[in-house]
């Protein structure tokens, strides 16, 4: 994977196909976010002298994160087997980072442990003449299966401290960029979106080229397959593209990092009504008539009937037992109440 630092120059070349195949990613892509929040982990440094700032709240992340991982056995893992894999340089390998909008831990690590050897061995290869070699480089290149083991093991544990806490507020806010630039697509077409990548690229129409600031000079001919663009919370100031021109074309972007708006605490109220709010907030998981009658105030007969449209419209799931009714909050309940 190159990464975007210096003034050299990424050019990728559309067809007239290859704008109707230009699509924008459903979600964020796990991995590319945690191989990209593992170089702000080792540096804020902007990448170049005109670069814009790094936004605050990766910032405050860089810092509780590095606090989480001081001293403990995560920190040290990461630092023998994983960053080595990971420089702030201009490559990173490929096999880190496979597939597009893979919004799931598990299928990628599924994918990155499964890269045939020969490839791991030439990404490797690259990566030594860049930045060094790895210390267990070889272990991997040969498929090692402890070497692959303690790989997969050391990223899923650093996805759950570093990435799991904050995945709510990247997802809601790709999904933010994410429909701005659908919003641009369906009104203004692919090339109104590609131009709607300003500042970190710029689309020059005439020559049906995408441009953007490299630490390389790199020349991506799409040749009818199409674009998917990945917004990225991590990503800072420039784009990254794969490094291995034949792999799928895809360019992570970065999001802007403006504040969320306020979110109204009444929200929820001048949705459902104040009874409802009240008995959908209190309902967790099993929770009984009983107590949501002790918490609320709320008669049992109005409880059953506020429930019955909350169950209804799949905010709630009902269960009977030794006359008891019980109540759970499902996956959409949940989300309605998560701004309450």
């Amino acid at each position: 994977m190159t990464t975007l630092r210096g003034g050299a120059g990424l050019r990728i070349h559309f067809t007239a196909q290859d704008l109707v195949r230009t699509r924008i990613s459903t979600r964020p892509d796990t991995l590319w976010e945690l191989v990209l929040s593992l170089l702000r982990l080792q540096t804020l440094r902007p990448s170049g002298r005109l670069s814009p700032p790094v936004p605050p709240d990766v910032i405050e992340w860089r810092a509780s994160t590095l606090s989480r991982l001081s001293g403990r056995a995560l920190g040290q893992a990461l630092n023998h087997h994983v960053l080595p894999l990971t420089p702030v340089s201009s490559y990173f390998p490929d096999f880190l980072t496979p597939g597009t909008g893979l919004a799931d831990l598990a299928p990628g690590l599924d994918m990155v442990l499964s890269t045939p050897r020969e490839r791991i061995g030439q990404e490797l290869g690259i990566l030594t003449t860049r930045s060094g070699t790895p210390s267990w480089g070889a272990d991997l290149a040969a498929g090692n299966r402890d070497a692959l083991h303690l790989l997969g093991a050391t990223l899923r544990s650093y996805h759950a401290t570093a990435l799991a806490p904050c995945w709510p507020a990247i997802t809601a806010r790709i999904a933010a960029e994410r429909t701005r630039l659908t919003g641009v697509l369906t009104t203004s077409g692919a090339e109104g979106s590609l131009s709607a990548l300003r500042p970190f690229a710029e689309w020059h129409p005439t020559e049906r080229i995408l441009e953007a600031r490299y630490p390389v000079a790199m020349d991506i001919h799409l040749q009818g397959r199409g674009l998917t663009l990945i917004p990225s919370w991590f990503c800072h100031a420039t784009p990254v593209a794969l490094a291995d021109p034949a792999l799928p074309p895809v360019l992570i972007y970065p999001i802007t990092h403006d504040p969320p708006p306020a979110i109204d605490p009444a929200a929820l109220t001048k949705l459902i009504g104040p009874t409802r709010a009240k008995v959908l907030t209190t309902i967790t998981t099993g929770t009984p008539t009983s107590l949501i009658q002790h918490r609320t105030g709320i008669s049992a007969s109005q409880i059953s009937r506020h429930a019955a449209v909350l169950r209804d419209n799949n905010l709630i799931t009902e269960a009977r037992h030794a006359g008891h009714t019980f109540y759970t909050r499902t996956p959409l309940g949940h989300v309605l109440t998560a701004g309450h």
